[in-house]
Formats: structure tokens, sequence, C-alpha cells
């Protein structure tokens, strides 16, 4: 694993240091902070309107229904 050196200014590096827990690096607390890759459904639902939250949350709903539906048709045809 690399490291790079990066300076702080002390008011940012006692932000940084208050955010860590014991058994974290500051690495670990700069992922957690800032996430470690692409947002989550989540997230996005800070921004949205409790209407469309409520409409994404319909279609996750109804396409894990659907994906049910397609798993029990697939395991009878695979017991015929």
């Amino acid at each position: 694993m690399s490291s790079k050196t990066i300076s702080l200014e002390d008011s940012a590096y006692s932000k940084l240091k208050a955010e860590k827990r014991p058994d974290e690096s500051f690495s670990d607390v700069i992922h957690r902070l800032l996430g470690r890759g692409q947002p989550s459904l989540l997230e996005f639902t800070r921004f949205a309107s409790r209407k469309v939250v409520d409409e994404i949350a319909e279609a996750v709903s109804r396409m894990r229904s659907e994906d049910i539906e397609i798993q029990k048709r697939k395991l009878k045809q695979g017991r015929r």
C-alpha cells in the first residue's frame, strides 16, 4: 500500500482527529466521512421529495416481487 503526505491546517487536523475512532487510522476516518464509492440510493433520498422517495420505494418493492416470481418459475421448471 502506498501512502502520501499531506499538509493540513491545525484546525483541520483537530477536526479530523476528533472524528477518529480508537480503532481507526486517519485513512479510515476519511473513507468513512467521504465515502468509499458511489453514493447509495439512501443518500440520494436526502435530496428528493417525499413523493419521489415513496415512488422509488414502491418501484424497488415491485421489482423485488417480480424477481421472486421469476425465481419461483425457474425453480418449478427445473423440477420437471
